[in-house]
């Protein structure tokens, strides 16, 4: 959402982003690789270089997008990664997450990260 908002220097280095949502740049650079790697944002090295989100980044749907965030096919439950006393008695709580959770996706991707508006974008960074 950052990086779309930005029109005027479409580019932002990773200090930058490191500052304004106060995370460490360690850990900036790890979601920027998964970013980039999935197409989400493009990176240019050196001197004039940064961070600039892609074109497929403003036009996937925004539930397409959450998921592929997610990274994971049964985001809500995951009846294997704890032994589950109810998996051999027909549980049917996953099954109900999983519809809820595909209607949530379904729902979000009625729009695209192009159509999140903000009436005063620069506010919401400004350092206190």
């Amino acid at each position: 959402m950052y990086l779309d908002q930005k029109k005027e220097t479409p580019l932002s280095s990773l200090d930058e982003l490191a500052a304004a949502f106060k995370i460490s740049r360690n850990h900036l650079i790890k979601v920027v690789q998964f970013l980039s790697a999935n197409q989400l944002i493009i990176t240019k090295r050196g001197k004039n270089g940064g961070i600039i989100i892609s074109d497929k980044a403003r036009e996937i749907p925004l539930g397409d997008l959450i998921h592929l965030l997610e990274q994971d096919d049964s985001p809500v439950i995951n009846c294997n990664s704890k032994p589950c006393i109810f998996q051999s008695q027909n549980c049917k709580l996953k099954s109900l997450f999983n519809t809820a959770y595909l209607a949530f996706i379904e729902s979000l991707n009625k729009s695209k990260l192009s159509d999140l508006e903000f009436n005063n974008w620069s506010a919401i960074f400004q350092t206190t």
